[in-house]
């Protein structure tokens, strides 16, 4: 690496602007645009296929499910959890394995460092970028479940906000990823021991309290679970306080993977 880009680099470290951040995520949105009719396949088409068989065909062999004393219908249970977790998936993959690519193989990183771009910039607009990926498969799964009466409560517009939300969580621990991993045989770890895991096993598909009384507390401390818990509540309208736990959890788990990310990135590149 160039002695005197890496001077730049480091001058830069503790430098910010918006602009900065919004020149890396239009990049990648210009990117995204010129394949976008292949990158809805896995946008919409994926999750609502997921949806659609589990709701309207595993969720006729399912009775209702008891959340809270009341009880719900399968499909009604699992919906929200679908939309998230796919806002989850988006958000890793893209800031994990699409980082991975942009910083060892093309090395678009080099370029867009060269650029008055400082470090946080670059970080903070690949999570933003990953956000977007989540939002656009919340907001598209979202209205799928709306229309085929999976959604019972008008506060399910909030749902969008979470997919924000856990997004940016989930773009921040891709980042990490692609900034340790030293190849993409070991970045794959990151979807078969994180993404699966979290994806079964945080409440989407059944709820916490049918899992082992020890694996319980482990469930409650996956990320996914609350943004899980949250959308669920907002699709159906039974809303309560302990909520803001999970939100709260979301933010600050959010604004630790981002400096963390932001961290490692530097190491890497500057090596």
């Amino acid at each position: 690496m160039n002695e005197s880009l890496a001077v730049r680099r480091d001058a830069r470290r503790f430098d910010f602007r918006l602009r900065g951040v919004v020149g890396v995520w239009l990049r990648h949105y210009t990117a995204f645009k010129g394949g976008w009719m292949i990158e809805m396949t896995g946008i919409l088409i994926e999750p609502v296929f997921i949806l659609a068989a589990v709701a309207f065909g595993i969720g006729e062999l399912v009775g209702d499910v008891e959340t809270r004393g009341d009880g719900v219908k399968y499909a009604v249970f699992v919906a929200p959890g679908i939309v998230v977790g796919n806002a989850m998936w988006h958000a890793l993959f893209e800031c994990s394995w699409g980082a991975f690519r942009r910083l060892q193989t093309n090395r678009i990183y080099d370029s867009i460092l060269a650029a008055p771009v400082s470090m946080r910039e670059l970080a903070l607009g690949e999570i933003s970028w990953g956000a977007t990926r989540a939002l656009m498969t919340t907001a598209a799964v979202l209205a799928f479940a709306s229309v085929t009466g999976l959604v019972e409560s008008p506060w399910a517009v909030g749902i969008l906000g979470i997919g924000i939300l856990t997004g940016f969580m989930f773009g921040g621990f891709g980042l990490i990823a692609a900034a340790i991993a030293p190849s993409t045989h070991m970045l794959t770890l990151v979807f078969t021991m994180v993404g699966t895991p979290l994806f079964f096993f945080s409440g989407t598909f059944f709820p916490i309290s049918t899992l082992p009384r020890w694996i319980e507390p482990i469930a409650w401390a996956l990320p996914l679970t609350h943004p899980v818990r949250i959308a669920r509540a907002l699709a159906t309208g039974d809303l309560y306080l302990s909520l803001l736990w999970s939100l709260l959890y979301l933010v600050v788990a959010g604004l630790l993977f981002y400096p963390i990310a932001t961290h490692l990135l530097r190491r890497r590149l500057l090596i």
